[in-house]
């Protein structure tokens, strides 16, 4: 059951939340980083999407998973849940930190979702 907030099945991550995300993830995860960054610039040289096609799939979220795979998301969600269990336990907690931690872990497992929905089979690796 997915929750209210992640009920838009089409909805992309946007370039501030990778922004984001890359500065998080810059000290502890540097290779995390650089490859949101390298997603980043390559997003930059993306054309629109044709308009009839723009219902079918967020066109951000087939470009960036042509950067950064479905393995990275995985890497980048786990990175990111480490950093939101820290900001939890750690005494002196900023609730703007967690808020935003929050936030751009439902935005990455809403990009999860999208590529779990869009394969109808698991990879030939899994039988």
């Amino acid at each position: 059951m997915s929750s209210p907030s992640r009920s838009h099945t089409h909805a992309a991550l946007t370039p501030t939340a990778l922004v984001i995300t890359s500065h998080l993830l810059r000290h502890d995860n540097p290779n995390l980083a650089s490859a949101i960054q390298h997603a980043l610039e390559e997003l930059s040289h993306e054309p629109p999407p044709p308009a009839s096609k723009a219902s079918e799939a967020p066109p951000m979220n087939c470009a960036l998973l042509a950067s950064l795979h479905a393995q990275t998301v995985g890497e980048i969600l786990a990175a990111l849940t480490a950093l939101g269990q820290r900001a939890i336990n750690t005494p002196d907690r900023h609730p703007e930190r967690v808020a935003l931690l929050h936030e751009l872990l439902d935005e990455w497992v809403a990009l999860a979702e999208w590529i779990l929905q869009r394969n109808d089979s698991p990879p030939r690796q899994w039988h």
